[in-house]
């Protein structure tokens, strides 16, 4: 069996698992093993942290080192709790078996890093202002051509209307009280009056 020396990577204040496993198919397979710091020797570990008889740990050099697996199915991968950066370097699990040269043993290399800065992040609402309500006011129209058009016939409907002249000539022999005619027949001097009297109030009208 040659060693290998595969790379397990742990943050620091966290648990790291480094795995270990070997064939178990009857209760009498399971084997003797042991963790040891640096590489694998020709027999037992170097600087031994943990070990087994049987299915259960006899041996641990702190709590911070247990098998979490099942040591009886052959998984007796080690877990180290709260890693620190002492924990990095070259771990060895040998499994004792019987006879020479049986046993298997793995190298494995454990990196530790620093654990990445929380981002905290920090959500502000944008300061909400006040609705606004645009008031709008309608500007006075402009008056129309057609208004005007009406005020100015007010304005001429109220032109005094001169009594009919007639003009006499030398030829024409016409009684005398015919030409002396003042108003029409119908037409009132008091409705005259009265008239202009009313349409003073509503529109200006320019005095002869």
């Amino acid at each position: 069996h040659t060693a290998s020396e595969p790379v397990v990577r742990g943050v620091i204040g966290q648990p790291v698992q480094l795995p270990c496993v070997y064939p178990v198919a009857r209760h009498k397979d399971i084997s003797d093993m042991c963790w040891g710091r640096g590489p694998c020797p020709n027999s037992k570990c170097n600087n031994k942290i943990l070990h087994t008889t049987g299915n259960r740990v006899t041996f641990r050099k702190s709590q911070r080192y247990n098998l979490r697996g099942y040591i009886s199915y052959g998984d007796v991968s080690l877990t180290i709790a709260k890693v620190k950066a002492d924990d990095e370097g070259t771990y060895c699990c040998r499994v004792e078996i019987p006879g020479w040269f049986n046993d298997i043993k793995q190298n494995m290399r454990l990196e530790v890093v620093r654990a990445p800065p929380v981002m905290t992040t920090t959500t502000r609402k944008a300061p909400v202002s006040p609705k606004r309500f645009r008031k709008t006011t309608s500007a006075p129209q402009a008056t129309s051509d057609h208004q005007t058009t009406a005020a100015t016939a007010v304005l001429l409907t109220t032109t005094t209307i001169a009594p009919p002249t007639f003009a006499v000539t030398e030829n024409d022999t016409l009684p005398e009280n015919m030409v002396t005619t003042s108003a029409p027949p119908d037409f009132s001097t008091d409705f005259q009056a009265a008239d202009m009297r009313t349409e003073e109030d509503d529109v200006f009208c320019p005095t002869e």
